[in-house]
């Protein structure tokens, strides 16, 4: 007896809005290299969670005769997975924020290098500080929670619920205003080091006018930075795990 598979368009729509949630938060997430990654794998890696993601499938029915419901449904789980990747992304901007303060006061700027992910010219310290998050976000298993947190998502954000609206904007507002904040206070005590130690040297060769201590600025605030970093990098995966504890005790209050 022959075996026949019927996918009626039920499913079809169903994988169409998971497909497009899927690809939309893997557009922003910060993945190591994924935007230079070859097409056909990111296509296999889209493809294949939106499968994983299978029993989860929203089950909708829209009017054959009209495009206007898939149409807005499309543009629904679009911004969903535009928001899950941004709020995600957000956690790698804290510690991008504060190596990019820190660069320019340690005078890290100077000493630029090619980013592939960006196709632009970074500093040292804050590719370091992409490779480290990077490295990070599979060490404690955000991938793991990610996916986790997406298909939670289909229970609450569905083409059948209107719950997007009242959730995406206080959501991003809070994540962006955490890493603005936490950014800040990670190169605070770094930048605030620096800056004392210029305007010691500052009164220094004010008093001593004889000694060009001008040509000494850059070596003692490369010394002090390193010191400095030597210190706080060790508390890096501490404050990143909290950090991203932050994140998604957010993102669950956005989906209850």
């Amino acid at each position: 007896m022959p075996i026949r598979v019927h996918f009626g368009s039920e499913a079809l729509y169903g994988f169409l809005l998971t497909l497009t949630r899927t690809g939309s938060a893997l557009l922003l997430l910060p993945l190591p290299a994924f935007k230079d990654a070859a097409l056909t794998a990111r296509i296999v890696l889209t493809v294949g969670i939106t499968f994983a993601l299978m029993p989860v499938w929203p089950v909708v029915h829209f009017d054959p005769l009209s495009g206007t419901q898939f149409f807005f449904a499309i543009l629904e789980e679009t911004a969903f997975g535009l928001l899950l990747g941004l709020a995600i992304s957000f956690l790698n901007g804290t510690f991008q924020l504060a190596a990019q303060s820190i660069s320019m006061q340690a005078g890290f700027s100077f000493a630029s290098t090619f980013d592939p992910t960006s196709q632009a010219d970074t500093t040292v310290f804050q590719m370091l500080s992409q490779l480290v998050s990077g490295l990070l976000f599979f060490s404690f298993g955000i991938h793991r929670q990610f996916l986790r947190l997406l298909a939670h998502s289909f229970d609450v954000f569905s083409p059948n619920a209107n719950a997007l609206s009242g959730a995406s904007l206080p959501t991003i507002v809070s994540l962006g205003g955490m890493m603005f904040t936490t950014g800040l206070r990670l190169a605070l005590p770094v930048v605030a080091l620096l800056l004392l130690a210029e305007l010691a040297l500052a009164v220094l060769g004010r008093l001593h006018a004889q000694l060009h201590l001008i040509t000494l600025t850059f070596p003692i605030k490369t010394a002090l930075s390193f010191a400095f970093l030597a210190a706080i990098l060790i508390r890096w995966p501490t404050l990143y795990e909290q950090t991203a504890r932050r994140v998604f005790q957010a993102l669950s209050q956005a989906l209850p």
